[in-house]
């Protein structure tokens, strides 16, 4: 147990000053169990709120950790806004344009977050150029949680207090208090 704590503690001092060395606007301390990759271009935002718990580490969830958490920005232009007391385990969060989520969101492990294509549809345009034509924002509400294996995909709205089923794949709008899940990803049932 002691040992868990000391590692728990030095991850979060090293994520912690790893990120603000990189340009990453972090409220207070990290939380960290395992190292979180970042990766901020020149111009481009990354801002992480109080209390927040990013895990990397193998041992920092049952359901198991395919990678370390990558907090990355993929133009100069690029937001990511992450609010206070936001869980994520083994999550990728990758912005060209906007990302954000709000405070007490829960992110389950594995997830991707992305408001790109990556590439263009085209083939012959298929040049690793990420086009603007590809890209729209995501916004995830407060107090949201999406469960393990999910994809959140450009263009998606996740309304206030929303459960996301395990390995759904998100795009669109999912109203507040609600359950949704599946590919593509529905509502199921009202939360009120």
């Amino acid at each position: 147990m002691l040992k868990r704590h000391i590692s728990i503690f030095v991850s979060s001092l090293m994520t912690t000053l790893l990120a603000r060395l990189k340009g990453v606007q972090v409220d207070g301390m990290l939380k960290c169990w395992g190292l979180t990759y970042f990766m901020r271009l020149p111009n481009s935002v990354i801002e992480i709120g109080k209390g927040c718990v990013l895990n990397s580490a193998f041992a920092s969830n049952n359901v198991g950790v395919y990678t370390r958490s990558r907090i990355t920005t993929l133009t100069q232009s690029a937001v990511i806004r992450i609010g206070n007391d936001v869980g994520m385990t083994s999550v990728t969060v990758s912005a060209a344009k906007y990302i954000e989520i709000g405070d007490h969101a829960m992110i389950g492990a594995n997830t991707l977050i992305t408001d790109t294509d990556w590439h263009p549809l085209a083939p012959q345009a298929r040049d690793g150029k990420i086009e603007e034509a590809g890209m729209k924002d995501v916004v995830i509400g407060r107090n949201v949680f999406v469960g393990t294996g999910s994809i959140i995909l450009k263009g998606t709205v996740i309304g206030d207090n929303t459960v996301i089923g395990a390995g759904s794949v998100v795009s669109g709008t999912i109203p507040a208090d609600v359950i949704a899940g599946g590919n593509p990803c529905r509502v199921i049932k009202s939360l009120k």
